[in-house]
């Protein structure tokens, strides 16, 4: 049979999804969509177990001669440890050797790029020019961290700007930045996107005023947004800014904003403005001032996720407490059980055993005794009748037991739910929450510092003239309760599938005619470790143990949260 070339692409194909798959499982992210496809590789949206989403990029480095993946992994080291409120983060990489990928996992932004933006906004009319500063300014703030870690972008472009589901922007993309080793090295090769490349760039020198260039065509770009009904003309309006002819800006924009713009796109690199000198700009320090902090929304995010934690702790924090101690009672409930019914099966079984060896004996003996021996066959008969007595008898009384457990365990199972619902969903988002505010960490003053000069005011309570502020000590409480959290969710998951699991070994009979399951149970007597047994019921008793104990830590995480919390904001009911 002949395979189409079109047959093998597709087999191809289908083989490449599942070993990413595959990898990726193995990194704990599963696939929702795939978000599109550029010249390095594609692009993932994905989730962890903690439903946290992130962008995973595939680059398929053995086919690409130019990817040199020793300088990638190094500049990756840096660029992950670049904790910014308006920076994509980066949270890792990882790499299949044997199929020739590279992973990068970064930050996911929902609200999708600025280009997509702009093409939107281009049907509505033109951006307000406080919109255009703020987005600039964050920007701006972002560049100023790379610079001075001596990083460039290099590839800044509206497709490289992303937008949060919070309204503020994530620089990203940093596929084409690079290192320096000081503020006066020079990049040699020529990347970015052609229509936002600066006139140095064909000289294969690449500076930190090339990403001001770069910038300075972005803002421009936003300002004059009908100039994408025509590739053509934007072609050629950049082609002439290469020679000195500064592109026209609609009047619809301020002087200083059209005056700074042209000062960005100025052909000398040497006249161009730095990123510290642009905002420094007089026209631009109420939109400095605004964005050099914590954003409004989160600050009104978080005091909201903080009030709604503590009314589901205040409300449910007890009853998860309880069934949490039920489930320690009902498991040893079901190991007591389970035993006993075990040893009864078996001992009834051995005394019926003995009762019929004595009956064979009587009823083999009775010719040559003379009917002496049916004497002892009748008592073997009545043994081997005690023995299946006391065996049904166990069997009985233990499946009367086994429905009353079952009916405990489908209680335990609603009232945990119902306790522990509540209060993870609200830990969940406060632990969103507490990162995205945690990269603004540049922001905030330390709490050292005299609040009423320096402090960023995250908030007011309810109470008149008491203002709540966030300081470096908070941040650091928050970044304890968002690493802490991170596993709560992952834990009552699991409790609930052992749960799940638990009540339908609980409509099988415990009852194990096997005295090596007695044996099993005298060893391992309340183990927590499932991998130490073999027996199913076994299995089912210690993981219910195993997950109560990771139980009584998720509370012991949810209580240290909320006293942090409370530290920090006494007055959170208030809030």
């Amino acid at each position: 049979m002949n395979i189409s070339a079109q047959d093998t692409q597709l087999m191809n194909y289908d083989h490449r999804s599942t070993a990413r798959e595959e990898v990726l499982k193995q990194h704990e992210y599963t696939i929702i969509k795939e978000l599109g496809q550029g010249n390095s590789g594609r692009v993932f949206l994905v989730k962890n177990p903690d439903e946290d989403s992130f962008v995973v990029k595939e680059i398929n480095y053995r086919d690409n001669k130019n990817f040199n993946l020793d300088a990638v992994k190094k500049e990756i080291d840096i660029l992950k440890n670049l904790h910014h409120g308006y920076i994509v983060g980066y949270e890792g990489s990882f790499e299949d050797k044997e199929s020739g990928y590279f992973y990068i996992v970064s930050e996911y932004c929902a609200e999708g790029d600025l280009f997509k933006k702009m093409q939107t906004q281009k049907k509505k009319g033109f951006f307000e020019e406080k919109q255009i500063l703020d987005w600039f300014v964050q920007i701006c703030l972002a560049l100023q961290c790379l610079h001075e870690n001596n990083v460039l972008h290099r590839d800044i472009k509206p497709q490289n700007v992303f937008l949060t589901e919070d309204g503020y922007i994530n620089l990203g993309d940093f596929g084409c930045s690079k290192v320096l080793k000081s503020a006066d090295d020079y990049a040699t090769s020529i990347v970015g996107a052609e229509l936002y490349t600066s006139p140095e760039i064909y000289q294969n020198r690449h500076n930190y005023k090339s990403d001001i260039w770069s910038l300075g065509w972005l803002i421009h770009d936003l300002c004059m947004l009908d100039v994408w009904s025509d590739i053509i003309e934007r072609r050629c309006v950049h082609a002439n800014s290469l020679s000195g002819t500064k592109p026209e800006i609609s009047n619809t924009y301020s002087n200083n904003l059209q005056t700074l713009i042209k000062e960005m796109l100025s052909c000398d690199h040497h006249d161009r403005p730095s990123v510290d000198e642009i905002l420094a700009k007089p026209f631009l320090k109420d939109a400095v001032n605004k964005n050099k902090g914590i954003p409004d929304v989160l600050q009104q995010s978080l005091m909201k996720s903080i009030r709604t934690f503590d009314e589901a702790y205040n409300k449910h924090f007890k009853n998860f407490e309880t069934s949490v101690k039920e489930w320690e009672t009902t498991t040893d409930s079901l190991e007591s059980i389970h035993y006993k019914a075990t040893a009864g099966s078996l001992t009834g079984a051995v005394i019926g055993a003995a009762g019929g060896i004595t009956a064979l004996v009587g009823a083999i003996l009775s010719p040559f005794t003379f009917g002496i021996s049916l004497i002892v066959a009748g008592v073997g008969i009545g043994v081997g009748v005690a023995g299946g007595a006391t065996g049904a008898a166990s069997n009985i009384t233990n499946s009367v037991k086994q429905k009353s457990l079952r009916k405990s365990f489908e209680k335990i199972q609603q009232d945990y739910k119902t306790a522990s619902e509540p209060i993870l969903n609200s830990l969940k988002t406060l632990r969103k929450l507490l990162r995205k505010i945690t990269k603004f960490n540049d922001f905030v003053p330390n709490s050292n510092f005299d609040h009423a000069q320096t402090a960023w005011r995250i908030g007011r309570t309810t109470v008149a003239c008491i203002t709540e502020f966030i300081t470096l000590g908070m941040l650091a409480s928050f970044g304890r309760i968002a690493v802490q959290a991170a596993g709560v969710g992952r834990a009552v998951a699991a409790a609930s599938g052992v749960l799940s699991s638990v009540l339908v070994i609980a409509d099988v009979a415990f009852i194990v005619k096997d005295s090596r399951e007695i044996h099993q149970m005298n060893q391992q007597w309340r183990t927590d470790d499932p991998e130490n047994v073999t027996s199913p019921v076994l299995k089912a008793i210690a993981q219910m143990r195993k997950a109560h104990k990771e139980l009584c830590n998720v509370l012991k995480v949810i209580k240290e949260s909320r006293e942090e919390l409370k530290k920090n904001w006494p007055n959170v009911a208030e809030i």
